[in-house]
Order: structure tokens, then sequence, then C-alpha cells
């Protein structure tokens, strides 16, 4: 007669656990492990497998998977051991939200079926209505819409029966979100009204906040940021009332991208530094990861450096502590970034083949989860044949078998004799217009390995041309003048002039730099050997990066540098490349404007195609010179307004970088009224 008190005392602990889930991890965490101890100690299996799985589900949050894979593995043994369906649907339903969080969908795909199936038999309705929302948010993650909108509408006929309003609204909110990413923004926007308008009824504040959340991203994805900072604000209040510190945190970072998305750079820090804060106290290691990325930003756009290095290292070293490889790209993207903008070039490259090497390993990863994917299809397949092919055997008699087998081997060696007949007298009829072919075959070959040879060797002949005239200069340079300040130092000591004769070896050396890298960039493309990874990227984000890059030199001759490329200006292409060429143009554009001039980049979306335009106030292009510009057996150089040299390889590497992208490159200029070069690039 003590288990049912003891029982209970069990689930009241589970309870309490639950309760503190969504403010204090620690205290879960406490309440879920006494719960456990409690119903091991007590000994009633169905206890500890609720015990177990609500422990489970603390050690997950905790971001130790896993620990939480254990208890859910304990918790799946002690329910097939009871035969209990209805603890069993709850067992797989948590093991499909385990792989889940892991983006294992497959996996969880799997153990969400399992578990509806003992939904089915123990008519646990409220179960498999939740079920089927989390199948509809990996169909969602997928890209898969129109299944992720099947399952929420099939879970949604089930809450309603239930009458469950809470439950609806998430279907509700579910939906609305799928037509938000699907840019339907006035649907999504209709949807977000329905449920606002009941969780006010109902009272329901933690509803409530999420919407206002969700319908400020939608102004801010409009760029309407006003409305988006109004609707921000009132996610903030309600939970502050409410005093749900995560919900804060999330706000206050918001807030503060929105902030910087409008230039208020103050305001920005301070509530992301206030999100920090609040993540830091409650040990939200995964929402620090991301106010580290949104303060690194910031930092680095307003030159404070030092500060954004520090700042990303320790993001960097978090997501190597959480395993989160995504942000870890994101935050050496950003220390690249860094480097470029204190001038150590070397870091910086260092640091972007780390960028890079970890790039890579993730689109191994993805590959190995594919190849899995298929693997596991490809064994329920090869069952499924196997199981039919023994149903039909078994259904047919020996006699009608026998009679298969010989009707089978008197087709296999007719159609044999059939065959060879068949291909003897092709062969004999088609040997000698083969002959003749492969005769005319070979010689277009030789004829077409003989006008490759003539373009590679005018190729060879034209780059050790340019080796040979244009790495000459700043090494002369460099030698020159440093022999003059070694003879200045023994004699004069003019430290003017040691500056001055300090400064063009600077400017030498950094003409040298930006020629090799061009060389290295065109001999790798020319071999075959330069990767091409085509992704989607924000070309208002690319072009920022690059400016900071520029900054000091633009600020020597007084130039304004600037760009009103609107943020999620989305464009498709390998990102090196496209950097690359950005980077060639806005130091041409340097390079021949004049002292206070402007320099603006600015982009074009027309059909398919998004126009990213280097337009400057220089001195402008003849047109005979303009046709000279991208080819490189014309050599076209000129000298800058500061008499700062190239060689022309820089424009040629543009073109065909461009090309490669599925795109063009082109000028429009007039002599004495400055260029606008323009690159076109896919949308998508």
């Amino acid at each position: 007669m003590k288990l049912e008190p003891d029982s209970s005392k069990t689930i009241l602990l589970i309870n309490i656990s639950g309760k503190y889930a969504a403010t204090n991890l620690d205290s879960a965490f406490l309440y879920a492990n006494k719960a456990y101890n409690f119903a091991k100690t007590n000994q009633e299996k169905s206890d500890l497998v609720k015990a177990g799985l609500n422990l489970a589900n603390r050690y997950s949050q905790l971001g130790q998977s896993k620990k939480s894979y254990k208890y859910l593995l304990e918790a799946k043994d002690l329910a097939h051991s009871i035969k209990d369906t209805a603890l069993l649907a709850r067992v797989y339903q948590y093991f499909g939200y385990h792989f889940s969080d892991k983006s294992e969908y497959d996996q969880a795909i799997e153990k969400f079926n399992k578990a509806i199936e003992f939904c089915k038999i123990s008519k646990k309705n409220r179960i498999h209505a939740s079920i089927l929302n989390g199948l509809g948010i990996i169909y969602w993650e997928r890209g898969n819409s129109e299944v992720a909108l099947k399952k929420y509408l099939e879970a949604y006929d089930i809450f309603e029966e239930l009458k469950d309003t809470n439950l609806q609204l998430v279907l509700l909110l579910n939906i609305a979100n799928i037509y938000a990413d699907e840019s339907r923004n006035d649907v999504a926007l209709e949807y977000y009204q329905k449920i606002l308008d009941l969780a006010i009824k109902d009272k329901n504040l933690d509803s409530q906040a999420v919407v206002y959340n969700n319908i400020a991203i939608l102004h801010q994805e409009n760029k309407d940021y006003g409305k988006a900072l109004e609707f921000f604000k009132k996610t903030l209040n309600i939970y502050n009332q409410i005093g749900n510190e995560a919900g804060e945190a999330l706000a206050m970072n918001n807030i503060g991208e929105n902030y910087f998305k409008t230039g208020n750079i103050r305001e920005a820090i301070f509530y992301i530094d206030n999100s920090l804060a609040i993540n830091r106290k409650l040990k939200l290691e995964t929402e620090i990861v991301y106010n580290l990325e949104s303060l690194s930003k910031v930092y680095l756009f307003t030159g404070k450096l030092q500060k954004a290095y520090d700042i990303i290292n320790e993001g960097l070293q978090l997501c190597k502590k959480l395993k989160i490889k995504t942000m870890e790209r994101s935050f050496l993207q950003l220390k690249s970034e860094y480097y470029y903008s204190t001038g150590n070039y070397k870091k910086a490259y260092k640091t972007h083949e780390r960028f890079n090497k970890l790039k890579d390993s993730l689109i191994e990863a993805s590959k190995s989860d594919k190849i899995a994917h298929l693997q596991m299809q490809f064994e329920t397949e090869k069952k499924e044949k196997e199981n039919e092919i023994l149903r039909v055997k078994n259904e047919l008699t020996q006699e009608n078998l026998e009679k298969e087998k010989a009707f089978t081997n008197f087709l296999i060696v007719f159609f044999v004799i059939t065959m060879s007949l068949l291909i003897l007298v092709y062969f004999l009829y088609k040997s000698k217009t083969k002959v003749n072919q492969r005769i005319n075959k070979i010689n277009g070959m030789l004829e077409e390995s003989n006008q490759k040879l003539k373009v590679t060797n005018a190729t060879k002949d034209r780059f050790f041309s340019i080796i040979a005239h244009d790495l000459r200069s700043p090494f002369n340079s460099i030698l020159g003048f440093s022999e003059l300040i070694k003879s200045e130092l023994k004699e004069g000591k003019n430290l003017n002039l040691i500056e001055e004769y300090n400064a063009n070896i600077n400017e030498s050396s950094h003409s040298l730099f930006t020629l090799l890298e061009n060389l290295l960039q065109w001999a790798k493309s020319q071999r075959g050997e330069l990767e091409f990874n085509p992704v989607q990227f924000d070309l208002h984000h690319l072009v920022q990066s690059n400016l900071i890059i520029f900054k000091l030199k633009a600020a020597d001759k007084a130039i304004k540098l600037s760009s009103d490329i609107a943020p999620h200006t989305e464009a498709y292409g390998d990102i090196n490349m496209v950097s690359t060429i950005l980077r060639n143009l806005i130091s041409n554009a340097l390079k021949f404007t004049e002292p206070n001039g402007d320099i603006n980049i600015s982009a074009e979306i027309q059909d398919e195609f998004v126009f990213l335009k280097v337009k400057d106030s220089g001195i402008g292009i003849s047109k005979e010179n303009q046709e000279k510009l991208f080819k490189l057996d014309c050599n076209y150089t000129t000298v800058g307004t500061a008499d700062e040299t190239g060689s022309g390889l820089g424009l040629i590497l543009c073109k065909e970088f461009a090309e490669r992208n599925g795109g063009d490159i082109w000028v429009e200029s007039e002599e004495n009224k400055g260029s606008e070069f323009i690159l076109s690039l896919k949308i998508a």
C-alpha cells in the first residue's frame, strides 16, 4: 500500500523539475536527479522510466547528449520489459527529440514513426499530436514545407478534438512560421494576429511574447526597423513581467542587433551586453555563443579591434567546447577579418585557411550523412525484396517451379545464341566504319592538342613577360631605397628623408604582395587547382568586410569610400572568388581616384542576376583602352594618381572568376569623368 504515495512523490519531483526547466536549469537538474534516485530506491519500473526520461531531458538541456542518450536507452529497456505501450510511445518520442537536436533527421524520423505506432495501440492522442509536430519541424528544417504543413495540420486536428488551446497555439505558430519562411509575410502576419488574439483571450503571456518576437523579425526582414524595435520591446516587457530571464536575454540580443542594423552602435552594445550578462548568469552557453558573435561584429565595424579580438577568441573556445562547428566557422571568418583590419595579412590568410578546412570538413560530414541515409534506404529496400521473393516462393508449388526453371533455362540458351549471332554480325558490319572513325578521331585530337600547345606557349610567354617586367620594378625600388636609407644612416641621418624612403619601400612591398597574390591565384586557375564552392551569401556583409580592409588606404588619399547595399542582399557564387574580384576593383578605384574623390559600391537586382557596381570619380578610361583591360595579350597597365603601379593581371583574374561564377564583368567609363566597373552574379 506504500506504492501509491511513493509513486506520487516521484511524479511530484518530476513536475517540480519541469517547472524550473525554463528559468533555472540547475534547480531543474537537481529535482530530476532526486526523482530518479527516489524511483530507483522504490523499484517501481514505470516511475523509473518517467524519471529517467525527465533526467535525460535535463542532460540534453545542459548540452550533455551522451549522458542523455544513456538514460534514454535505460528507459527504453525498462519500458519494453513491462510492455507498457503508453510509456514506449513517450520513450521513442524522446529518442526522436534527441536525434532531431543532433540534426540526425533520418534517425529522428524513424524513432518518431515508431512512437506513433505505440500511440495508436495505447490511444495516446496527445503524444501522437506532439510527435506530428516534431516531424513537421524536421521536414521544415529540411526545406520540405509541403510535408511539414501536412504534419502540422494533422496535429492541429487532434489538438482541436482534445480542446487543448495551448497546443493549438503552438501548431498555429509553426504554420505561420512556414509562411514566413516562404516570404509570404502577409499570410504569416494574419496567422500571427490570430494566435495573438487567442493568446490574449487566454492570458497566455508566453505565446504573446513569442508572437511579438516573430512579428518583429518579419518587420526587420522588410527593413522596417522602427516597427521591428516596437515589437521586440513588447517581447522584452512580457518576459520582464513573467520573470523569464532566458526570454529577456533573447529579446535584448534581438533589440541590440536591430539597433546595429540602424547604425545606433551605443544602444546595440548596451542591449547585447545585458543579454550576455543574463546568459552567463543562467549558464546558457549556446546563447552566449550568439551574443559573442553579435558583439564581435559590432566592435569590428566600429574599429574597436582589441575588444573584437578578445570576444572572437572566447567565442571560438566556447564553440570548440560545445562542438558547434557552424558557429566556429563564423568566428574564424571574423578573426580573419580582424587580422586584415590590423594589416596582419599572413595571419589573416592562415585563419582563412582554417575556415576553409572546417568548411570542407562540414561538407564531408554532410556527404557522410547522405551516404548513411542512402545505405539505410538500400538495406530497407533489400529486405523488402527478399521478403517478397520468399512470399512468392511459398505460394508456388514444386511442380510449377521446375517448369519455370526449365522454361527459363531454354530462354537463356536461346537468348545467348541469338545475341551472339547478332553481335557477330554487328561487329563484322561496323568494324570498318569504327576503324575509320578512330583514325579521324585521333587526327582531330592531335590537331586540338596542337592548338592547345600553341595557346599554352603564348600564355607561358606572356606570364614570364609579366614576371620579368612587373616584379623587377618593386624589387628595384625596395633595393634602391634601402641602399639610400643605409647611406643616409651613415652620413646625413635626415629622419624626414629616411621616413620618405621607408614609405616608398612600404608602398613597393604592398604592390609586390598584391602582384604575387594575383599571380598565384591566376596560376592556380590556369592549372585547374582553384576550388569552386558556390553558396548563397549576403552581399552586404561581404562588401562591408572588404571595406574595412581598405579603410586606412582610402583615408591616406582622403577618399570617401562607401556602400549603399542593403543588408540581406542575396547572391550566389564562390565567396573567395567574389571577394578577390571585389578587392581588385576597390584597389583599382583607390589607385585611379584623385585625393578628396568618391568611391561608391552599390547593387541592383534584375531578373535572375544581381549587378554589383564599383563607381569612382577618378581619371576614367578611354574607349580604346577599355577593350584592353580584360585581355592577357594586350599588356595594358597605367600609373595611379599617386604614382601607384600595377601589372594589369588583377582585372584578367576578375574576368576569369566572374565567368567561373556564371556571370560577367565590364566597365563603363569616360576620360576625366570616372569609371564604373559592373559585376553580374546569379541570385540563386
